[in-house]
């Protein structure tokens, strides 16, 4: 018999050995990762973690039978363990074949807005973004001081359109703001949530102008190969499906010019 069990357990695996040991109507607990990230996820002024991110992965956890465990990790550090299967999900994740290799994806749960920003022009002082008006415009300048957030791949237009696939990388959306206020950047590629946030905080909404709307990327939840069942990634996917409309407050920006809904200029 003893040796029976064995062989089972191991034809089990190890995620189901554990939901059958669970108590009747608990919850398989899943490790999450999250960082500061507002209004997606933050620590609240009552000291709960919060933010759009956490309520919606929550929500979903708990529809498939799911308990999440939040833990505070950088995102370098989450990809780590995810690839090592040491952490379980992370939130607010983009789809790539790279990460495919050793990472499963649900459905997207939301849709990320990445935009150019600049400054609105000081009285008597030259507007670098005056004259353009198309997306063709945009790409042909060679003067503009840009930044972007290291290591992030916002821009399907990259290649086509080089005035946006060589702006300087900074280690910081905050340096990004604080070079664009200082005006020592005309114009910053960020995530408009996490930047219209900041902004506000520093009362800064003002003097800065959405110039661009780049690309609304889905993102989803991405899991460590055999964190789950398929049966409880199916009902993950299903919790997604069954999501109510967004929120308004999370819609995209009116920008001066919109890229999803203009040609990608051609590559001469």
């Amino acid at each position: 018999m003893f040796g029976i069990h064995i062989t089972i357990g191991r034809a089990l695996g190890p995620g189901l050995l554990l939901a059958l040991s669970l108590p009747l109507g608990a919850r398989e607990p899943l490790s999450v990762a999250w960082s500061h990230w507002p209004p997606l996820s933050q620590i609240d002024a009552n000291g709960e973690l919060g933010g759009l991110d956490v309520t919606l992965t929550r929500q979903i956890l708990g529809k498939a039978g799911l308990e999440p465990r939040f833990r505070n990790l950088p995102w370098a550090r989450t990809l780590h363990l995810i690839e090592r299967r040491q952490l379980d999900v992370a939130m607010g994740a983009l789809d790539t074949p790279e990460r495919r290799r050793f990472a499963r994806f649900s459905i997207p749960y939301r849709r990320a807005h990445f935009v150019l920003l600049g400054h609105q022009p000081a009285p008597e002082a030259a507007d670098p973004w005056q004259g353009i008006t198309s997306l063709a415009d945009l790409c042909r300048q060679s003067g503009l001081r840009l930044g972007k957030l290291r290591g992030t791949r916002p821009l399907p237009l990259g290649d086509p359109c080089p005035t946006l696939g060589t702006a300087r990388e900074y280690n910081s959306d905050d340096r990004l703001i604080a070079l664009l206020l200082a005006r020592r950047l005309d114009g910053v590629i960020m995530e408009w949530q996490y930047a219209h946030h900041r902004l506000t905080q520093l009362g800064a909404n003002d003097f800065i102008r959405c110039q661009l709307l780049l690309h609304r990327q889905p993102v989803s939840l991405m899991f460590a190969t055999e964190a789950v069942s398929e049966e409880t990634f199916a009902r993950i996917d299903a919790a997604i499906a069954a999501l109510p409309p967004p929120d308004p407050a999370f819609a995209p920006p009116r920008c001066h010019l919109d890229a999803t809904r203009l040609p990608a200029p051609s590559t001469p």
